[in-house]
């Protein structure tokens, strides 16, 4: 057994970090506490199942394992330049490395395996600007995994104590098929992480299961509410999935589960406890060459903010696109949102580019819905018909949203507003209604199809539909109002 010599590098223990500003959060991790030269690759491993042997050569640590080996190790950081590689017996091969000393992993160097690698280090995980991973799976966690669950192939993790952060800055790359998955009460992204039809999850709790680890489909228990996941950065899984998890959410860089292959429409599920937020220049798309893929933001309170986009486009169909619930919020499989914000500068689309139907939109909320922005979910341009579209409050709903479910070689589809009560608003936020009560609309700019289902049309009550929207959707919509009152 090789051991690297023990350098001097003092512990993160107490040390203080911030959340949600990405470059103090992964700085602090950096730096706090440490005040001298880290230690280079992991030192003092101990193997505790399987076989595993060691070689150092310059900056080179070796490990050759057999499948399922547990090492316990007192320390596992590489510095940069460094470079540790896990040889295994074949991709699907696995190896646990639970750290058992004070410090979190710093990872500013380059992981390298054929298999799948576990960090368990409940201190925290860092992957810094220069860190480089290379591996068939990765897991890195501040939670534990018990030894059991590891060798039994459950993926359940949790912490009876303190936890720290694991962040990424650098990049993370597997395979075609390859998993991410990135556990801790606090998680952040500001690096890249691709994952070629694989998964990528992020999940900030202190109780994580992972009941089908091939999809991001989570039951994650929060046991406080400041537990977050943040992406600022990239994380691409063409055709696969992406899941962020937690009781805070933020995704203010990339997701995409973008798919140029046929058949193979990718998902992308954001689910918090508490807020869901995609901020100003965030993008969050599941195209597809085919049909256009899943996309679901979810949380109890959910905010589409300045230029963010949403795209489940697909080349012969749109895809679906969940914000805030389901059709009339009677799905009970997808968690309905209490308030759903949908600001004026942001945009969701589910678009069939060439051919086929337009796909589904839903801007949903139990309580209080404001849609401001732009919604599409048009035919094919060769053919095909439009898509739907339901924008609801169940109690209230602002709409001044621009709706856009037309098709050139087809039917237009469906947009649905769906609150307790109705309000035509003129097309200034002014003026008297904007029906007669009768079922067809009045003064629209061009002809369409009004279905009032059991609507009381009132010119006061609690939700505002703006003419000026009404107006601009193409002729042969299907506009169905229906309120409860």
């Amino acid at each position: 057994m090789h051991t690297i010599p023990h350098r001097g590098w003092q512990s993160t223990s107490g040390a203080r970090v911030r959340r949600a500003r990405p470059a103090p959060l992964l700085i602090a991790l950096l730096l706090a506490g440490i005040c001298g030269a880290p230690r280079a690759n992991p030192t003092l491993p101990q193997v505790v199942n399987g076989q595993a042997s060691f070689s150092q050569q310059g900056n080179v640590f070796s490990i050759a394992n057999t499948p399922n080996t547990i090492i316990n190790w007192q320390s596992f950081s590489i510095n940069p330049g460094e470079l540790t590689r896990f040889i295994q017996q074949s991709g699907s091969s696995s190896v646990l490395n639970r750290i058992l000393g004070q410090d979190p992993s710093r990872i500013l160097g380059s992981l390298q395996s054929n298999g799948r690698v576990f960090l368990i280090n409940p201190n925290g995980i860092l992957f810094g600007n220069d860190a480089r991973v290379d591996v068939n799976a990765l897991v890195a966690s501040s939670l534990n995994m018990s030894n059991a669950d590891f060798l039994a192939g459950k993926m359940n993790f949790a912490s009876s104590g303190p936890a720290g952060k694991v962040g990424n800055l650098g990049s993370i790359g597997t395979p075609a098929g390859g998993q991410v998955y990135l556990i801790a009460p606090d998680v952040e992204n500001s690096g890249v992480i691709s994952a070629p039809n694989g998964s990528v999850v992020l999940a900030a709790g202190r109780s994580v299961e992972l009941v089908d680890p091939s999809k991001p489909e989570l039951h994650v228990v929060v046991s406080a509410p400041a537990d977050a996941a943040l992406n600022l950065g990239q994380i691409i899984a063409q055709g696969g999935a992406i899941g962020m998890y937690g009781a805070l959410l933020n995704q203010r860089g990339r997701l995409s589960a973008d798919s140029a292959v046929l058949g193979e429409n990718g998902k992308i599920v954001l689910r918090a406890s508490g807020d869901t937020l995609l901020d100003a220049g965030s993008r969050t798309s599941a195209t597809g060459a085919g049909r256009g893929g899943q996309i679901q933001i979810l949380g109890q309170r959910v905010g589409l903010a300045g230029d963010a986009s949403v795209d489940a486009s697909g080349q012969a169909g749109g895809g679906t696109v969940l914000v805030g619930g389901d059709y009339h919020g009677e799905n009970a499989a997808v968690q309905n949102a209490g308030r759903t914000f949908f600001g004026s500068a942001a945009s969701i689309r589910a678009d069939a580019v060439q051919s086929g139907e337009g796909g589904k939109v839903v801007v949903w909320a139990d309580g209080a819905t404001k849609a401001y922005g732009t919604i599409s979910a048009r035919g094919g341009a060769r053919g095909g018909e439009g898509g739907f579209v339901e924008t609801s409050g169940k109690r209230t709903l602002d709409f001044h949203a621009k709706v856009d479910v037309g098709a050139a070689k087809g039917k237009n589809g469906t947009l649905l507003l769906d609150p307790d009560v109705i309000t035509l608003v003129g097309g200034t936020g002014e003026g008297s209604s904007a029906s007669d009560g009768t079922g067809t609309f009045q003064g629209a700019a061009t002809p369409g199809s009004v279905m009032f289902g059991d609507a009381d049309i009132t010119t006061a009550g609690i939700s505002n539909i703006y003419q000026s929207e009404l107006e601009g959707i193409a002729p042969g919509t299907n506009l169905v109002l229906e309120a409860a009152n």
